[in-house]
């Protein structure tokens, strides 16, 4: 094998696409997906491209970008006061630019090797070297390799030999549907759960005429769109990306067929959206938007939850993946957490000391009460 070296890119499109496409295969985010988040002015965000060449041939690519990034973000309860009442004194306790390996919007942590370099341990080495290199430049004190599932960690675990803190991320939740018709997905359900979700759809018939729009160009409708895409950001108790209008509509423009809006209106009001990407056999829910008051009243959770079952039973879709975090409700309708993984280092050594047992304690099921009734 010959030499092996890294170039770090502000512009994906210093990538070629075959190149991209040769090392990541097919995946859901494809370099149309990462052009797109380049394209959407994400001001929280500054995105990079560290491409490693053996013998000037691409042989890894890992999506990159800075953030803020809260380490208490999991934190919920009692311990947020604590949290607020130190920020008064210390406002960035806690708080560390971060230069990430990922995407803030994949399902899981992306990092693309060339079939035939996975188990070859120089890689890695090259890509935190490039890490470390790209760190020093953008002043973040902190990395992470952020959001791989268990299938990642035997390419990453070398990290751990050079300082790295393996901790627990939020998980995904996953659904199989493997089912004929939607009373099939029902009796799939628990008697309780069951009975629950039939009586919310039946309330929301009574109350009010219910319809669902699939769309794919959301520019007709991108103000009420993302007027209630705010609301459920503004309303979530965990906050790491936000989208601007530009990203729904450059969605809308490029993915082509790959992602598709539903409306659901309550006696023509528009109560709810959702944004799902659909990728071979799976379907994603990416991003959820509603108007509370209507949306409450009328269950658009469940009806979504339902519309998305729906749609991948007629379009003999047998993966569902519903996204992190609002837990409860997404297990007892069906869904399976996925673990998912985090490697963080702190380029203070002694706040990388701190991290270590402190990575033990930011644990997601110590915090969301969803997670630790999982763990009973």
């Amino acid at each position: 094998m010959g030499g092996i070296t890294f170039k770090i890119y502000e512009d994906i499109e210093r990538i070629g696409k075959n190149d991209w496409d040769a090392v990541f295969g097919d995946i859901p985010e494809s370099y149309a997906f990462y052009r797109l988040l380049a394209a959407s002015g994400l001001d929280d965000f500054t995105f990079f491209y560290l491409v490693v060449y053996c013998d000037n041939t691409p042989v890894s690519i890992a999506p990159l970008f800075t953030a803020d990034f809260n380490l208490d973000i999991a934190v919920e309860g009692w311990f947020c006061g604590p949290i607020k009442c130190l920020r008064r004194i210390f406002p960035r306790f806690l708080i560390s630019k971060t230069l990430f390996c990922g995407s803030p919007f994949s399902e899981f942590g992306v990092l693309g090797v060339r079939q035939g370099f996975a188990d070859n341990p120089k890689i890695i080495r090259e890509v935190h070297a490039g890490l470390k290199e790209l760190a020093a430049k953008t002043n973040s004190r902190l990395i992470m390799f952020k959001d791989f599932p268990e299938s990642g960690c035997p390419f990453l675990d070398p990290l751990l030999k050079q300082g790295f803190a393996r901790m627990e991320s939020f998980p995904n939740v996953a659904v199989e549907v493997n089912y004929k018709s939607f009373p099939e997905y029902l009796e799939s359900l628990g008697k309780s759960t069951r009975k629950n979700l039939k009586r919310k759809l039946k309330e929301t018939g009574a109350h009010g005429n219910v319809r669902v729009e699939a769309i794919r160009d959301i520019s007709p409708h991108i103000d009420q769109v993302f007027k209630l895409y705010e609301n459920a950001y503004h309303g979530g108790s965990t906050k790491f990306e936000r989208l601007t209008k530009a990203f729904f509509l450059n969605a809308s423009r490029d993915l082509g067929p790959q992602a598709i809006f539903f409306l659901y209106y309550v006696d023509n009001q528009l109560g709810a959206f959702n944004l799902c990407f659909v990728y071979d056999n799976l379907f994603i829910d990416k991003f959820i938007g509603f108007d509370y008051d209507v949306s409450n009243r009328y269950h658009l959770y469940f009806v979504s939850w339902v519309n998305n079952i729906q749609w991948c039973i007629d379009h003999s879709l047998r993966h569902y993946h519903p996204g992190q975090t609002d837990y409860e409700p997404k297990i007892r309708l069906g869904g399976k957490l996925v673990p998912l993984f985090a490697y963080v280092k702190h380029y203070n050594p002694v706040l990388n000391f701190i991290l270590r047992p402190l990575t033990l304690i930011l644990k997601p099921d110590n915090f969301d009460s969803d997670l630790r009734q999982q763990d009973r």
